[in-house]
């Protein structure tokens, strides 16, 4: 049997990275190395700085249990503020000498004879690790194509959230964002007081919900300094939205009928425009506007935009929101389907990323199993399918930190470090029985997934049944839910920790022959 050069290769080192590699080190796994194809830890979070940009959940809620913090600068910090956290964590936790920048893996192949996983670099050698732990995040890739012919014979500056020019002076510059999900409404936010003209181009309006955000006062520093308030913090936090949120909807409403929920849920949503409705009147100056912003979908259908800048910006005189679609970039900015040419020195293309959920981001060629499996071959004819969230029993000894029906919890820490620990757990019982090789097996992953299904089942009729044709990350091209993980916070934690160890084929792979 061969020998790896790493006992365990983590791919990615944003926080799912960062949880694994401290559960890694909890368990007294220490030969494993962290592959990152950027120059730094931090993922999403190094890449995106662009203007506005902040964490659209409380921070309180928005970090790693292992590593709390008690001194954050706002209720919703910004963005680089994130990114610090993320860095100092990976400092203490002493993972920079375990780090390879700009090594990014393109092909990861499972030698079933030798019993570990072969990974092929970008322009570097081959490295092989007997356990491999795929971190490399939801927001995959910034889209190639943005949907508006013409981009290229713009004579002006395009930039995209994530690859943001620092250097580039928006002051008293003609400005088109292109899009108004959370990065288009936090750049149109920060850009609109000092830009000459700004113009919001809006294809789908977004419920913009009001950010209750603020300095931390020094008071509450030091209480959140007392050992424990932060971790208490958080358990309330998550506890409230298990019982109230939920809990309710995995486990009450799924046992209604179809038709029942189907009929019950839209009660809600027009209850919420009524209100949200209410909100615009009181923001936003012009009733044409206004109208123009209610969104004809629920208010789950889409995850919300959280700004309270965002609305109040288009009371300005110098931004507009453009609800006419695009027909073309044109040299010298965009023109819209009745004709007319609005001028544009800067274009802001926040059109979204290849996601997770959406089987056209996996790659032929990339992820390949045993017998010639194929993950993207998988998932295009199968549809998108994981145990956990985190495993498949056609790739043995790999977990993936996000992966389908794997998101759980407040915040993106909760969904990751839920999976890294469920995935170090079965590293380390596979090595404490003197195994090399854990696979799960295809009856548990075949229950898990029907379990999903059935535990899912309100959220599927709301995205699909109630919310026909909305394109949404939440429902992807196969019209597929498999975003959410229906299962609650302390569910889905306590299954990472005592999920049944018999889930899993644990086995030794017979010596090579000598060739």
């Amino acid at each position: 049997m061969s020998e790896p050069d790493f006992e365990v290769v983590v791919i990615g080192a944003g926080p799912g990275g960062i949880a694994a590699a401290h559960q890694l080190q909890r368990k007294g796994i220490d030969d494993f190395v962290i592959l990152e194809r950027g120059d730094d830890v931090g993922g999403t979070w190094r890449d995106n700085h662009y203007p506005g940009l902040a964490v659209d959940i409380p921070t309180l809620w928005y970090q790693l249990s292992f590593a709390p913090n008690s001194d954050w600068s706002r209720l919703f910090a910004p963005g680089p503020e994130i990114q610090g956290y993320l860095r100092d964590t990976a400092t203490r936790l002493n993972l920079y000498p375990r780090l390879r920048t700009g090594t990014e893996v393109v092909r990861q192949q499972w030698d079933d004879a030798a019993g570990l996983w072969r990974l092929s670099i970008r322009d570097q050698p081959q490295l092989t690790a007997r356990f491999l732990i795929s971190s490399v995040g939801g927001y995959v890739n910034a889209k190639d194509t943005v949907g508006v012919e013409g981009l290229e014979d713009f004579t002006g500056t395009v930039l995209r959230p994530n690859a943001w020019d620092d250097s580039y002076d928006t002051r008293g510059k003609r400005i088109a964002v292109i899009g108004t999900g959370s990065s288009g409404v936090q750049i149109a936010a920060a850009l609109s007081a000092e830009a000459a003209n700004l113009d919001v181009y809006q294809r789908t309006p977004a419920w913009v919900l009001p950010k209750v955000d603020f300095d931390i006062p020094p008071l509450m520093r030091r209480a959140l300094r007392v050992p424990g308030v932060v971790a208490g913090v958080n358990a309330a936090g998550r506890a409230l939205m298990d019982v109230a949120m939920i809990a309710p909807i995995v486990h009450v409403f799924a046992r209604l009928p179809d038709r029942v929920l189907v009929r019950l849920m839209p009660f809600y949503d027009a209850y919420c425009r009524t209100l949200y409705r209410l909100l615009l009147r009181a923001v936003v100056n012009d009733p044409q506007t206004r109208r123009a912003l209610v969104p004809r979908y629920g208010i789950m259908a889409k995850r919300p935009v959280i700004s309270s800048a965002f609305l109040t910006a288009l009371n300005d005189p110098t931004t507009h929101l453009i609800t006419t679609p695009i027909e073309r970039v044109t040299a010298d900015g965009i023109r819209t389907a009745d004709g007319v040419d609005h001028p544009a020195d800067l274009i802001v293309v926040a059109t979204g990323y290849e996601l997770w959920t959406d089987p056209e981001t996996y790659r032929t060629g990339t992820v390949l199993g045993a017998n010639g499996f194929d993950l993207a071959e998988y998932y295009r004819s199968h549809g998108l399918r994981a145990y956990a969230g985190t495993a498949h029993p056609r790739l043995p000894n790999r977990w993936e930190i996000v992966g389908p029906l794997g998101f759980v919890g407040f915040a993106w820490p909760d969904f990751v470090e839920t999976t890294a620990l469920h995935a170090v757990r079965i590293v380390d019982e596979t090595r404490r029985r003197g195994q090399q090789v854990a696979e799960v097996s295809q009856d548990a992953f075949n229950r898990w997934n029907a379990l999903m299904e059935r535990r899912g089942k309100t959220a599927r009729l709301y995205f699909t049944e109630c919310n026909p044709a909305l394109n949404t990350y939440f429902v992807n091209s196969q019209r597929d839910t498999v975003y959410h993980r229906p299962q609650t916070i302390t569910g889905s934690r306590r299954f990472a920790r005592r999920s049944p160890l018999s889930d899993y084929q644990m086995s030794t792979p017979p010596r090579e022959q000598p060739a």
